[in-house]
């Protein structure tokens, strides 16, 4: 059967289990003993989630709340909010067609749209839109992007459901009719309004900066960034939570005043990295957090590559082909597509790549900030 999501790692919401320990899960082997598999720092759990995600429609318009303000969510509201800590995360495309929606658009991106489409004007006020093309066209401070953004952005989140719906049926048949030309952001408006009809976050393209990532590009996102991936396979790394603030393109709950309060309303796209290399096999994405980094390794075939240790504990995925992982004479394990297996802090192990190669992807804690 095809999936959508596959989760590694040791959150309650999708919790590991390790086949060969009686299906105990991978908590309370870490637990356990945490000296031995988490090193020398005095954690007791592992830091990271680890995901694989197959996108074939666009998922929520989200943002994920910074340390303090997920303690706060979760004391308030745990049915929603299912654990105190922040989500920043980190997608490495495993697909040339992998695509997302991150970031606000610049003022004068978000203006031109406003002075292309009357509908997107009634979403964020007809004075907000005036104001907006005015400091548009001059010069303005981040402060004053900020708070344009802002207000514009809580006006569009504010409005009933039966206002949007009516601009929405507007700007669609617009889009829609004959011989209207449109651009690669109203293409994206109604690709969307296919996927979710009458969703009040088709209207997002206009918001939010669209991105197009080739297999090995990476991109982070900190915490209360706007976001939604679009299309594609990836790899998905975060600090171990699943606190999710939705905004739109989702049925289920929507949190607006948290969403709009939390907001950095920062413009431009986040950086697009293609990692760094290690060796001629493997390559390392490292975001600017301790909760997790990335390692891809690439073997050739019938290669023996020596997998280094680190003082922190880990978890591998072979993405494709197959091999075996051997860990001196205490462990041995066959690995193939989709095989995951959790390495303690400190240990050294060989990857012996099969007669296609192998590929696999190693989660770990941050050690190399």
């Amino acid at each position: 059967s095809p999936y959508a999501e596959l989760w590694v790692g040791t959150h309650p919401n999708g919790m590991s289990v390790l086949p060969g320990k009686n299906n105990m899960s991978l908590k309370d082997y870490v637990r356990s003993n945490p000296q031995l598999h988490c090193g020398l720092s005095t954690e007791t759990d592992v830091s990271f989630l680890f995901k694989v995600l197959s996108i074939n429609k666009t998922l929520s318009i989200q943002a994920h709340p910074d340390k303090k303000r997920a303690e706060r969510l979760h004391a308030a509201n745990p049915s929603a909010y299912k654990d105190p800590n922040h989500k920043p995360e980190m997608a490495i495309a495993l697909s040339d067609d992998f695509e997302a929606m991150c970031g606000f658009r610049s003022l004068q991106d978000i203006a031109s749209s406003a002075q292309k489409h009357p509908e997107f004007v009634t979403m964020i006020g007809v004075e907000n839109a005036k104001r907006l093309i005015k400091t548009a066209s001059s010069s303005h401070t981040p402060e004053q992007s900020r708070d344009m953004l802002q207000t514009m952005y809580h006006h569009y989140m504010s409005l009933p459901d039966e206002i949007i719906s009516v601009h929405l049926q507007s700007l669609l048949g617009r889009l829609n009719s004959l011989g209207y030309i449109v651009d690669s952001t109203d293409e994206l408006v109604l690709r969307l309004s296919h996927q979710h009809p009458g969703d009040s976050g088709i209207f997002s393209p206009y918001f939010f900066n669209h991105m197009k990532l080739r297999e090995g590009d990476a991109f982070f996102i900190g915490a209360n960034e706007p976001h939604a991936y679009i299309s594609g396979e990836i790899l998905e790394c975060m600090a171990c939570s699943d606190n999710v603030v939705r905004a739109g393109l989702t049925p289920k709950l929507k949190d607006i005043p948290t969403l709009v309060e939390m907001l950095t309303y920062k413009t431009g796209q986040p950086d697009v990295t293609t990692g760094i290399s290690l060796d001629k096999f493997t390559k390392l994405y490292h975001p600017p957090v301790p909760d997790f980094a990335i390692e891809v390794m690439d073997i050739p075939p019938s290669q023996v590559y020596n997998m280094g240790k680190v003082n922190a504990p880990s978890v591998i995925l072979c993405l494709n082909g197959s091999g075996v992982v051997e860990q001196g004479i205490v462990k041995s394990i066959n690995i193939g597509f989709g095989v995951a297996a959790f390495v303690s802090a400190n240990t050294e192990a060989k990857l012996y790549s099969g007669e296609s190669g192998v590929r696999i992807a190693r989660a770990m804690t941050n050690v190399h900030l």
